[in-house]
């Protein structure tokens, strides 16, 4: 593989990444217990999106020579480590820079804009990997680049603790609130617990209307005015679901109405905990269940299903399904109407601070992704 530039900037260069870096098998590293726990110290690592797997208790083999890259030889996954750790898989490569002039920070994020294509499974690093061709700038210059896409970093970080701190009280609130109501001093014990004293108790299937999909054929689903609505685009972490890659409009069975809670009911995608609020009149397949109040604020009914998790109702056979005997008989503890809307109205504004905040994130990412081609191949200088 070769830079695809023409032309490089003056006083850079261009190497292979095996000029730059030495590479180390982990053995003497990897763990041997699987016995982890949250309260011992020693972190075991992979490469990939789970990367810290566990903490070990085990005080030997311990890598302490940092900073690091270390490299998924099957997946080319990298990560960047400036703490001591254990290597859980004998896959990964440990990465050093050959000599002082090389920053491995700038290193590691040259490594995420090269377009590296993986096929069979094999290991990379050795035979294709460190053979590809990069340009580098002169030391001073990899340090003020990586200290500004460092800043970006701590930014996207600062934002990332903002979100999981709302999303930690949203979790609070949904118990608190869901049980406890607003301002209630009388309570009741009941076979749901503690509950407020004007508070009562319904089944689902008495509250609810219970909808399921249905799977069409023989319909244009590129022209239309109603969205057709597959798990696939419940796949946004976002409270409303309005829009669908296909529309339509000669369809048999009737609209699903805005307002509907809607969920996956059967695979794997029902462990995900996808629950949405359908925000359009549309259709949706056989593999999303819809419900929509009688006698509960929608908006109520959505906090609730979220806060109890319909996977432990599935059937847990080989494909774990979710139908109407499962929903109906769940029971609520159900407030008024005027309190249903307060709750959920306290719920949405915690919703908000969470969407804002990724949407931000998201902003955040791309401005990082950009600089980061701008930056690292030259195109853009720093003093």
């Amino acid at each position: 593989m070769q830079i695809k530039q023409k032309t490089i900037p003056k006083n850079w260069c261009v190497k292979k990444i095996e000029d730059v870096l030495n590479y180390e098998r982990p053995d003497k590293y990897i763990v041997k217990s699987t016995h982890y726990s949250k309260n011992f110290k020693v972190p075991v690592l992979t490469a990939n999106k789970s990367f810290v797997l566990g903490y070990t208790n085990e005080d030997s083999g311990i890598y302490e020579d940092l900073p690091v890259i270390i490299f998924d030889d099957f997946t080319t996954a990298r990560r960047y480590v400036d703490f001591s750790f254990k290597i859980k898989s004998s896959a990964i490569k440990i990465l050093k820079p050959k000599d002082k002039s090389v920053n491995l920070k700038f290193i590691h994020e040259l490594m995420n804009i090269i377009n590296f294509t993986i096929g069979n499974h094999k290991r990379y690093y050795i035979s294709e990997y460190q053979k590809i061709d990069i340009i580098l700038p002169p030391p001073e210059e990899q340090e003020k680049i990586v200290e500004i896409l460092e800043t970006v970093d701590k930014e996207i970080e600062n934002v990332n603790e903002v979100i999981k701190k709302n999303e930690k009280m949203k979790k609070g609130l949904m118990k608190e609130l869901l049980t406890k109501g607003i301002g209630h001093k009388k309570f009741k014990d009941t076979e749901l617990g503690n509950i407020p004293e004007n508070w009562g108790i319904e089944r689902l299937g008495k509250i609810v209307k219970i909808r399921s999909g249905d799977t069409p054929s023989g319909f244009d689903f590129n022209d239309g005015n109603y969205p057709f609505f597959k798990v696939d685009d419940m796949n946004y972490s976002l409270k409303y679901l309005n829009k669908s890659k296909l529309y339509f409009t000669n369809y048999r069975k009737p609209l699903m109405q805005k307002g509907m809670v809607v969920f996956p009911k059967r695979g794997a995608a029902i462990y995900t905990n996808k629950v949405r609020i359908l925000n359009t009149s549309g259709y949706f397949d056989t593999n999303i269940m819809g419900i929509t109040g009688k006698e509960i604020f929608n908006e109520f009914l959505y906090y609730f299903i979220l806060y109890i998790g319909l996977e432990k109702f599935a059937d847990t056979t080989s494909i774990p399904q979710i139908n109407n005997k499962h929903i109906e008989p769940i029971k609520i503890a159900l407030p008024g109407m005027k309190e249903q809307k307060q709750i959920a109205e306290i719920l949405t504004s915690v919703d908000d601070k969470i969407q804002i905040n990724k949407k931000l994130k998201n902003k955040l990412t791309k401005f990082k992704k950009g600089l980061m081609q701008d930056l690292l191949t030259g195109k853009v200088r720093v003093k």
